[in-house]
């Protein structure tokens, strides 16, 4: 099988990246994910079933190969955030990555069958229960940082995953050289950067203190937690912007991740946005499937943060008159610390 003609088929189809991997159990996740449900670190937003997990062919029983897959979205600085703003995280700025990913996969889909014989592809971005980070490792895309996130050279970790399961046998791609890949030996800025602490550890991760998972979280954020989010809207960057390989990450050269929001976005339309409003915004983003009530939420509490005054009688209406409760909720907070009480 001719490898260079599915490299060119994977870069024509929009990826910047790929690796293939035998079908298999990675076990070396298994005492990783039992250990992360001992310490009640293990995410409520996923399978609980670790053996499930940590085979891919619970997905697809014919899957006898995977390719791994990497698009880069690094596309610039977001900058210093305005006044009255909020910071959106860079993977949210363009079209909704499960999109683009998805569109791009039913190409190489098409190419695997017309050209290995595939019958059965399965495609999976970050929406199964496969575990696509350790599948980019074990598959020699990336590596593993401190910061829990995948790297794959030359683009850092500023990178979207995706698998496609397939039911042909493809000639793996790993090199030695990629089993030496790996963070710069004693750093730890990204576990000092954490405004959490939900970072604890290099490569440990307490993921309901994660402010990505605050801000897309249902319900109120705790009250412990809500003065270290900061101006942080949506998503957390911190991390991966604090980290030194990725100040040399080669640029992105898919515009479709571009902004279509932000990088920075004004709080106060966002209290009262109407439906219709908050689709023609947002719809085209990943921030579109938590809805309008998390995004006015989330703002609420950065203006708390901010403490611009201006705010403080937008805050107050909406604390009594806002329908949603978790709304009601960060509108009350944020007024009360606006105005001292």
């Amino acid at each position: 099988m001719n490898l260079r003609k599915l490299q060119q088929a994977v870069y024509e189809a929009g990826f910047d990246a790929f690796a293939v991997m035998p079908a298999k159990r990675i076990e070396y996740m298994l005492p990783i994910l039992r250990e992360a449900q001992a310490e009640n670190r293990y995410p409520d937003f996923v399978d609980p079933e670790i053996e499930k997990r940590i085979d891919p062919r619970n997905l697809q029983r014919s899957a006898r190969s995977i390719v791994s897959l990497a698009v880069s979205y690094f596309t610039g600085s977001p900058g210093a955030c305005p006044p009255l703003h909020g910071t959106v995280s860079r993977s949210a700025w363009g079209v909704d990555y499960h999109q683009v990913l998805g569109e791009r996969m039913n190409k190489v889909i098409g190419f695997l069958k017309e050209h290995f014989g595939a019958s059965r592809c399965t495609k999976a971005v970050d929406t199964t229960f496969l575990i696509d980070r350790a599948l980019a490792v074990e598959a020699g895309l990336g590596y593993p940082g401190r910061n829990c996130a995948v790297y794959v050279p030359p683009f850092g970790s500023w990178v979207f995953l995706g698998e496609i399961l397939v039911d042909v046998e493809l000639p793996p791609t790993k090199t030695k050289q990629q089993d030496n890949w790996a963070c710069p030996q004693g750093c730890a800025l990204c576990v000092q950067a954490c405004p959490t602490g939900a970072l604890f550890a290099p490569g440990k991760i307490q993921p309901k203190r994660c402010i990505s998972y605050l801000t897309q979280m249902s319900g109120p954020i705790p009250l412990e937690l809500r003065d270290k989010i900061g101006g942080k809207l949506w998503g957390c960057d911190i991390c991966q912007q604090v980290c030194p390989v990725n100040q040399t990450a080669q640029p992105s050269r898919h515009r479709e991740f571009s902004p279509l929001v932000g990088p920075h976005i004004e709080l106060l339309p966002l209290l009262d946005l109407t439906k219709q409003e908050f689709t023609e915004q947002f719809g085209r983003t990943s921030m579109a499937w938590r809805g309008k009530n998390v995004l006015a939420r989330n703002a609420c509490i950065i203006l708390g943060n901010q403490g611009r005054a201006e705010a403080l009688p937008l805050l107050e209406k909406t604390a009594r008159e806002h329908p949603s409760a978790i709304v009601k909720d960060a509108a009350g907070w944020a007024a009360n610390k606006l105005s001292g009480n």
